[in-house]
């Protein structure tokens, strides 16, 4: 990657989504925010009457894609790189 691709926007806009987060640090924010999720959803079972499990599958997908895409877009470009300097 050159220097005016890591000064880009997209990759600047892409390290601001990601905050210097590693790949475990990424992996909790997805457990705690699907724990959430999952307390949500009981809680709308138990007070509404509601079940809200049609929900979940999609919303799942894009928190995953927020927490990860961003983290492997930028692994491997920094990858890609490192071997290019080599």
């Amino acid at each position: 990657m050159t220097v005016s691709q890591q000064s880009s926007p997209f990759f600047q806009q892409l390290r601001q989504i990601n905050g210097d987060r590693g790949f475990f640090a990424n992996l909790g924010g997805f457990f705690c925010v699907s724990c959430m999720m999952g307390l949500g959803n009981l809680f709308s079972q138990s007070l509404f009457h509601e079940n809200m499990a049609w929900l979940l599958e999609p919303l799942m997908i894009m928190i995953a894609l927020y927490f990860f895409l961003p983290y492997f877009i930028l692994l491997l470009t920094n990858k890609r790189s490192s071997e290019g300097l080599s």
